[in-house]
């Protein structure tokens, strides 16, 4: 065996070890950043505007998704 093919061994030994956990650590930070994105977001809009960008969002989701009106309807108020 070379000494080429003795390093190319090796590291793809010590690769195979390490995939696992490099994969479990990223899965954690993707996980942190989409948390912190997310209270990133919650803080940048203020609490007036909360339900009008919510209902921006779902307008345009609903014309993304090619419904030909994007009126977002009230939900019926039934009596119980």
């Amino acid at each position: 065996m070379s000494l080429k093919d003795d390093v190319f061994a090796r590291v793809e030994h010590v690769a195979g070890r390490l995939v696992p956990y490099l994969e479990e650590s990223w899965l954690d930070v993707k996980t942190r950043l989409d948390d912190l994105n997310r209270s990133l977001a919650a803080q940048a809009v203020p609490e007036e505007r909360r339900a009008q960008v919510s209902d921006l969002s779902l307008r345009s989701k609903g014309e993304r998704a090619g419904q030909k009106t994007a009126e977002v309807k009230d939900f019926p108020k039934g009596g119980r």
